[in-house]
């Protein structure tokens, strides 16, 4: 049995969270020059983040090819390849980064308060402090991913895609988060 597009790139997001989350900790061990012991805290918290944000992702990327589909259909000859309908693919990119950007990373620091049992003054004021020197950071990776996930990658690989520059983006989030 096949599992549901939405729920396999839940798994896999929820996978790559919990393996970036322990390299964090192997490099935090490293650099501190400690014996490495597993969080398994902070391990459960980034993976349940994962398990909570990606469903929402999956159906957010979805929503943004609908909205701006990536290729001229109509324009299309049998054997030809769809041609990439520049105008949409420009709009998804700028809207996904600068909208898609900040509901996330409002969303990622209120679910990690959350699951630390923070109340919520304490995550709105973790949302003030950090929101724009993460979303700052992110600028710097997420761009390139939206560019090649948007003209390269099939609509139904975008997640993983993301999800495999997540590793990278998941370890600084560890490390930030510690």
């Amino acid at each position: 049995m096949a599992l549901h597009p939405i729920a396999k790139a839940t798994l896999q997001a929820a996978l790559i969270s919990a393996g970036s989350n322990m390299l964090a900790q192997g490099i935090s061990s490293y650099r501190d020059e400690t014996q490495f012991e597993l969080d398994s805290q902070a391990l459960f918290q980034f993976t349940t983040s994962a398990l909570v944000l990606s469903p929402l992702t999956f159906l957010w990327l979805e929503g943004l090819e609908a909205t701006f589909p990536g290729s001229d259909n109509a324009t299309e000859k049998e054997n030809e390849k769809p041609k990439l309908n520049v105008k949409n693919t420009v709009a998804k990119i700028v809207v996904d980064q600068v909208v898609g950007g900040a509901w996330y990373t409002v969303a990622f620091i209120a679910t990690m308060g959350f699951l630390r049992g923070q109340d919520y003054e304490v995550i709105k004021g973790q949302i003030q402090n950090d929101f724009w020197p993460i979303l700052i950071a992110g600028f710097k990776l997420w761009p390139l991913v939206s560019i090649l996930n948007f003209t390269v990658v099939p609509a139904d690989k975008r997640l993983l895609v993301g999800n495999l520059f997540g590793l990278v983006w998941g370890i600084y989030l560890s490390l930030m988060a510690a």
